[in-house]
């Protein structure tokens, strides 16, 4: 862990170097909130059948989901969240405008209902 998902609508023309963008991501996460990068694991996500807002076809979402053990503080997770959006914006810079809406959050995952295997090599990190 953490888990980090980047969902985003079909009809952004352009997609961002995902590779780079989760590296940032690894990098902010180690610096502001101490997380071993070798932890991270990054996907991206297209939603393909999505309806935004009232249905105006320009209308473009991207949602940043984190997911790391519970635990840390309030301001940690906060400063986390606002250098993750500020990182999304940058990568998707071309495509600022009104029709888009860039949404990051933040989860804790409770350690009780986490499973992992080989378990031996759970690090809570």
């Amino acid at each position: 862990m953490p888990h980090i998902v980047l969902e985003y609508s079909t009809n952004l023309p352009e997609l961002p170097d995902f590779r780079a963008l989760f590296d940032d991501i690894h990098q902010a996460l180690h610096r502001i909130g101490g997380i071993k990068i070798e932890n991270c694991k990054s996907r991206a996500r297209v939603a393909e059948h999505c309806y935004i807002g009232d249905g105006n076809p320009d209308n473009a979402f991207i949602h940043l989901d984190i997911e790391f053990v519970k635990g840390r503080s309030a301001e940690v997770r906060q400063a986390i969240g606002r250098e993750c959006l500020d990182l999304v914006k940058r990568y998707y810079h071309l495509h600022l405008s009104d029709a888009l809406q860039i949404t990051v959050k933040i989860d804790d995952i409770a350690l009780d209902f986490y499973f992992k295997d080989p378990a031996g090599t759970l690090n809570y990190q």
